[in-house]
């Protein structure tokens, strides 16, 4: 008697080895061959590059809320008034600002304890500040566009405790209006 053919239990094809995944062997349909091959592994699909927005940190409440209230001059003082929230005491609100220069372009705040200005440059810094306690005089002269605040009396000879030139008129004014607000006892006058 003869004995039908053996069908194989697989057919005939290259498969992974089942001793070394890095290589394909070869099934003759009965049994493994010594034929060996390295496994081909496909390609990962492209990943689309994500393009990331730069992020801006988060404004302060407050410094966001005086930053809508400028009507102009503030070229050049984004950098600053990213830093501003770092150079403010606990509790410290800014109610108005402005850009100004002094040493460089920076930004003028007026807070509920001060004034101060911010200028951060590559090769110097400047960081100017007046407390509402020691202020006598916050004096903004139209014709110079120079806004001037004393820890003394005004006069010819005194020298001023911060000094900027702030070149919009109406943001000069809103932070000597924010200032007039904030401190009851320096006098503020717009010349």
């Amino acid at each position: 008697m003869t004995q039908p053919p053996v069908t194989p239990v697989r057919a005939a094809a290259w498969l992974p080895d089942p001793l070394d995944d890095a290589l394909v062997r070869y099934w003759d349909g009965h049994r493994w061959t010594f034929h060996t091959a390295v496994r081909q592994v496909a390609a990962p699909a492209p990943v689309e590059p994500v393009v990331q927005q730069p992020v801006r940190p988060a404004l302060r409440p407050d410094i966001a809320a005086a930053l809508e209230r400028v009507r102009g001059g503030l070229v050049g003082s984004m950098k600053e008034i990213n830093l501003l929230a770092g150079f403010l005491e606990p509790e410290e609100r800014v109610l108005a600002l402005t850009g100004a220069a002094g040493e460089g372009r920076g930004v003028l705040a007026c807070t509920n304890h001060r004034l101060l200005f911010l200028f951060d440059g590559l090769i110097s810094r400047q960081f100017l500040r007046v407390h509402w306690n020691r202020a006598k005089a916050v004096v903004y002269d139209q014709n110079t566009r120079m806004f001037q605040v004393y820890d003394v009396k005004p006069t010819k000879r005194a020298v001023p405790a911060l000094a900027v030139q702030v070149a919009n008129v109406s943001d000069a004014q809103a932070v000597v209006q924010a200032a007039q607000a904030a401190s009851a006892a320096p006098r503020l006058d717009v010349v």
